[in-house]
């Protein structure tokens, strides 16, 4: 027995299987026949202390004979004490480790030392019960769902990371949303995720992606690092038919909020308690714990999660193609085709073609120049002020009609002469809708007095001419570039980025 022990602490994760792969299963065998032995706290320890070498062993021989011998050993230690019966220990060191897990590899060195002589043990530690509660937790560890009895104790930091990420998915965070995110974003390394850590992680990352491919985070170092992530696992997940029939892996039907909250439950022993309750409470309402963890069913979930992610990266921060917009918004005469574009700026139809066609209307503007028609430049100016008034653009488009923008404040500049207003009441009512604009702004550019005429009659006061007064395009122009600059202020990376320039 002493010679089995000596050699228990090389078994470590990286360790050369034909070395280490003897020891664990020496261990698993003796463990298997006598559960309840004179030994068994010892081994069970011993293969508990071996763990985060066996999580890395997937579909070898010693994953299975670990998992099989501590089942065995958790229900024979248990049984020692008869149920009810007090053990003496008001509590065992293993409560509060559930209470605290982080992951599963990491909380598993917060078990005793088996190689420290169980005499110099803390009481509580060489508890039969405490032995067999380690024992359970760390089976599940390694084979999810093989055996029960684990406790329903989530860590209360899980518990604050399912809030937070409720509240961002639901588009209410509390406070920035990058800090509740990105510690989602990078797996630990291969060699030290468990099975259930990650499947976690993969089911995590697929409820995010969609918010982080929305356009509101604009850090687009969170997106590339949890890309990189998802990379990171798929060679975890081979791509290959499971054995689990139509309808045995979980559906996910349900929000993104509710699924991310499920992927941090499958973190930590007593979060799988959780999901196995709710399989096994006859309702049909959960999967089981080893659906959750097949890979068949979450090698697409982080295929998708990967792809859709490296779209948004493009979408937000790549150049943006416009000239496939060049016949939507021009005319074959090359004059502006003021109906699609005007009504396309009318924000919350379709923030990204809204986003595009301010881009569109912003390189249009630059590619005439100085000398282009001065009708068609007023509008262009008016359009992309607008948008980056009422628009959370994207990082990319954001940075470069600010460029545009504070070009357009130069005294050469269309409208920008310096010349006093004749319009002292104003350019326009108190609240006046982004829609009630861009018909002014139509108007503008192709007068129509019948149509102008109904809308001062409608409680428009202000006609279309005044939104070419250069005071107004001053003020217009100041507030988008304002705007704009507010937004870098808020987004480090890209405030960085223009500031360099």
């Amino acid at each position: 027995m002493n010679e089995l022990i000596e050699k228990w602490a090389a078994v470590t994760p990286g360790a050369d299987p034909a070395e280490a792969d003897p020891v664990v299963l020496e261990s698993a065998r003796l463990l298997a026949a006598g559960p309840d032995g004179e030994h068994a706290v010892l081994l069970a320890f011993g293969l508990v202390g071996m763990a985060p070498y066996v999580i890395g062993r997937r579909g070898a021989a010693v994953e299975q004979a670990s998992a099989d011998a501590l089942a065995a050993a958790a229900e024979a230690l248990d049984a020692r004490l008869p149920e009810g019966e007090d053990c003496g220990h008001a509590d065992h060191p293993h409560t509060k480790v559930l209470q605290q897990w982080d992951t599963d590899a990491d909380m598993l060195h917060d078990a005793p030392d088996a190689r420290i002589p169980l005499s110099e043990w803390d009481e509580a530690e060489a508890c039969p019960r405490n032995a067999a509660a380690w024992a359970r937790t760390v089976a599940d560890v390694i084979l999810p769902g093989c055996v029960g009895g684990i406790p329903e104790i989530v860590p209360s930091h899980h518990e604050s990371s399912i809030r937070s990420l409720d509240s961002v998915l639901n588009d209410y965070p509390n406070g920035d949303p990058r800090w509740d995110l990105e510690i989602h974003t990078t797996p630990p390394s291969s060699s030290r995720l468990s099975r259930a850590a990650l499947a976690g992680h993969v089911v995590v990352a697929h409820a995010c992606c969609w918010y982080l491919g929305s356009g509101r985070i604009t850090h687009r170092p969170l997106l590339d690092d949890m890309i990189e992530g998802l990379e990171s696992v798929l060679p975890l997940l081979p791509d290959a038919p499971c054995a689990h029939g139509p309808g045995e892996h979980p559906a996910l039907t349900w929000g993104a909020d509710q699924q991310a909250g499920d992927g941090i439950h499958l973190q930590s022993p007593g979060g799988r308690t959780v999901l196995r309750d709710e399989y096994d409470d006859g309702e049909g309402d959960g999967s089981s714990l080893e659906a959750w963890t097949c890979t068949a069913f979450l090698r697409p979930l982080a295929v998708e999660a990967r792809d859709h992610l490296r779209a948004a990266v493009e979408t937000l921060f790549g150049t943006r193609r416009t000239d496939h917009l060049d016949p939507v918004y021009l005319r074959p005469d090359g004059r502006l085709a003021i109906g699609p574009l005007t009504a396309r700026h009318v924000p919350f139809k379709d923030e990204t073609a809204t986003e595009e066609a301010a881009l569109w209307a912003a390189r249009r503007y630059e590619a005439l120049g100085p000398d282009g028609p001065a009708a068609d430049r007023t509008v262009l100016l008016l359009l992309m002020a607008t948008a980056a008034t009422s628009l959370h653009l994207s990082s990319g488009i954001a940075q470069e009609i600010l460029g545009i923008l504070r070009t357009a404040t130069t005294p050469t500049a269309d409208g920008f002469d310096g010349g006093a207003c004749a319009h002292p009441d104003g350019h326009a009512r108190r609240g006046e809708r982004t829609q009630d604009l861009m018909a002014r702004v139509a108007r503008l550019y192709e007068p129509d007095a019948d149509a102008e005429a109904e809308a001062v009659a409608a409680g428009q006061e202000f006609g279309s001419e005044v939104l070419a007064c250069p005071a107004h395009l001053r003020d217009v122009v100041a507030k988008g570039v304002a705007d704009l600059e507010e937004q870098c202020a808020e987004e480090p990376d890209l405030l960085e980025q223009l500031l360099a320039e």
